[in-house]
Formats: C-alpha cells, structure tokens, sequence
C-alpha cells in the first residue's frame, strides 16, 4: 500500500526502481513457501496461475528466442516475473485478521493522502510529488494533462489500476456497514479523483462503484432506482463544488472526455477505430506467433516500428487498444494463453463473491479487463489488482471459519 512512498525514497535516492526492487524480495517469498511446503500444506497452484505462467514463459520466447534479444539476469526482475511471484504467494498464504484490518485501514489513509496530492496538482502544482522523468515544462495543470497523484513512482497507471479497486473494496465495506453518509462522501472523492486524473478509463472504472454498492443488496432493482435518482445529484454538487474552489470541470470534459479541441485524426473514438483497421491489415502477416514487442519489450531495441506507426498515422509507435496489441504482438499463442489467465482468474473470484457476498475484488478486477479495451496492460503488478485478489481470498478465508464454527455450535 505504502509502494508509492517507498518508490519515491529509492528512485529520488538510490535511483532504483521500485518494482524491480520489489520483484526481487518476492523470490524470496517463493523459495521460502517452495522451502515450507508439506504434505498436510502443499503448494496452491490454481489454473489461472498456470496460464500466467504460460502467457510469461512465452513473452522470454518471443524476446530472446523470437527477436533474438541478448539476455540479461535484469529480466528476472521483470514486472510480469514479479506479478507471478506475487499471485503464486498469495495462493499460498494464510491472511491473518488483525494483518488485513491493518491493511485496509492503511488502504483509507494512502487513498484519502492520494486524493490530497491530486487537488495539490491540480490547483498549485502539476508537477507536485511527481518522479523527475516525468515533470512538465508548466506547473499550471491544463485540462487535457494527466494528473498522476502519488503513483507516478510506481506505475504509469495507478491512478486506475491501484486506486480504484482498493476504493472499491473500502467502499464495499463501509457501504456494508449501512454508513451512508460516509459511501456517499467517498463517492463524491472518488468522482473528484477521477475527474482530476484526467483518463477517460479511469472515469469508467470509477463508475463500478455504483455496481458494487448495488450488487450486493437484497432488492437490487429498488437499490438500483435509488442511487439513479442520487447520482445526478451527485454530479450537480460536485460540479458546483470544484467550480467553486476554481476547478474548470466543464473545460475538463470539454477536452478529455467530448474531445472537442481535438483535430479528428487525434481523437480517442478515431484512434481506436483506427488500431481495428491496423490490426486487421498486419496481425495476419505473424498470426500464430506475433511479432514479437520490439520497442517496450524486455531486450527491445527501443525503435520504432515504422510501418505500423506510418499505419497509425505517425501518432503512435503501438495498437493502443490492449487485446488487439496483445494478439498483434504475441500471436494466437500468447494471446490465448493471457485471455484464458483473465478468464479463469475472473471464474475464480466470481465464485469467491458468490460465496462470501463481497463483489468489489471481482470488480477490481474487471477494472483491469475493462483498461485493455483503451490502453495496453499485461503486467499484474499493481496494487489494486493484487490486493483485489488477496481480499477475494482473506474473504473466503473469513467466511469458511464462520461456516466452521457454526456447524460446531450445532
């Protein structure tokens, strides 16, 4: 929870990035649970996590196989590594009560701390608390530039991928303890957030909160009726509020959300009209093998892939929408191997929510599905996500020791 913090002090003193430094502490988790494994305790090791597995094997192919990338020990460290270290652990942990309620009330803390640094940027300073390689020419915020919050030391997109689904558990659980007043003044910071951040995908997977609040009541069409007729009004507050601390909400959804400034080749619609169009005339060139990641990729030469980007119109370098750039770059193989990862995983909360009545890990996830459809995103290792998962179990954990305790009382 604290990752954004901790990357500050070791990129801004030791110029180490985090996620590196954290993938490597978790092979040391993975040995020791490997170490500790017995028969009465073996190794958890669910059909998504072999997926994964799968999906990562085949991106070192495609790199140094594929594209004949020079290997280096530095891609042990590699973000995707790190992602399945960290699912593999938490498969194979017990989650202690008073270790997850400390967690989640640090999840409050580090999430109302991350909506204070975005007003900061917002109304004094753009570049307040962002990583150097990251600081634009203008301290002033336009209303088309991205505001990062505090998770610019981590990952390029924690504004969605690691504060909207640990929002959404938060919310999940205060809404359960029938604190209205209190989910409705979250839902009113996650609205601010999500405006400020500037990302039309983020605004999307804010709206998920809604369906978690609703889910999970016993009459949902009337709960459904109900948060209809309050989030108009939300809004309204909302709008009226930011206006009057000087937040130019309406230039913001001008600029972000209806384009209206952009020329029309530059607009979001066209561009992912456009990745169709792309990906159709060069995916069938290397449809069972991709052609491999040659600028981003672990290895890469870091150019360009011209004919694709003159396709794109000079805009881009990749298809930016995630599952045709998947299938584009890693073939039928990968792609398959990663979409059936996605599906058993959400098959596996799906039951877990089922069972335990707690829906915001499942969502959490779908946070995840639903960024790929506007932006390329293979990588697990992200807080949101992993906490989403690591809830999906405590809860399940929780609700079979009820289950067990009750039939002894019996």
């Amino acid at each position: 929870m604290v990752s954004p913090f901790v990357g500050f002090i070791l990129l801004r003193f030791s110029d180490i990035d985090f996620n590196k430094f954290f993938t490597a502490l978790t092979y040391i988790g993975v040995i020791l649970i490997l170490f500790f494994a017995t028969k009465n305790n073996p190794i958890r090791f669910p059909k998504y996590l072999w997926f994964y597995l799968l999906f990562i094997l085949y991106i070192y192919y495609s790199a140094f196989v594929q594209l004949e990338g020079e290997f280096k020990l530095i891609y042990l460290v590699y973000n995707y590594a790190g992602a399945f270290n960290v699912l593999f652990i938490v498969e194979n942990i017990q989650i202690d009560k008073k270790y997850y309620d400390f967690l989640f009330k640090l999840s409050k803390k580090i999430l109302i701390i991350a909506i204070i640094v975005i007003i900061i940027q917002q109304v004094f300073n753009s570049n307040f608390f962002v990583r150097t390689d990251w600081i634009t020419d203008s301290n002033v915020a336009g209303n088309e530039d991205r505001l990062h919050s505090i998770y610019s030391w981590v990952t390029i997109l924690g504004a969605g991928l690691c504060f909207v689904p640990v929002l959404l558990i938060v919310v999940e659980r205060v809404d359960k303890q029938n604190k209205t007043n209190k989910v409705l003044l979250w839902i009113f910071l996650a609205i601010l957030f999500a405006i400020l951040s500037r990302a039309r995908w983020v605004m999307v997977n804010t709206l998920l909160l809604f369906v978690v609040i609703v889910i999970s009541k016993k009459n949902i069409f009337q709960s459904a009726l109900k948060y209809l007729f309050i989030m108009p009004i939300i809004l309204i507050l909302s709008y009226i509020a930011f206006d009057g601390v000087g937040i130019n909400v309406k230039g913001i959804v001008e600029d972000r959300i209806l384009e209206s400034n952009a020329k029309s080749s530059h607009q979001s619609a066209t561009t992912r009209l456009l990745a169709f169009t792309v990906f159709n005339k060069f995916y069938w060139k290397n449809a069972i093998f991709g052609v491999g990641d040659r600028k981003y990729g672990m290895g890469a030469s870091g150019k360009h892939n011209y004919e694709l980007s003159k396709a794109l119109g000079g805009s881009s370098s990749q298809i930016h929408v995630g599952y045709l750039s998947l299938f584009y770059l890693y073939g039928a193989i990968g792609g398959i191997f990663f979409l059936l990862f996605l599906f058993y995983l959400l098959k596996t909360l799906y039951h877990n929510a089922k069972k335990t009545k707690l829906w915001a890990p499942f969502f959490g996830i779908i946070c995840f599905v639903l960024a790929n459809f506007t932006l390329v995103a293979f990588s697990f290792l992200e807080i949101g996500l992993i906490f989403s998962v690591l809830s999906s179990k405590y809860f399940v954990q929780q609700n079979d020791k009820r289950i067990l305790l009750n039939k002894r009382l019996k």
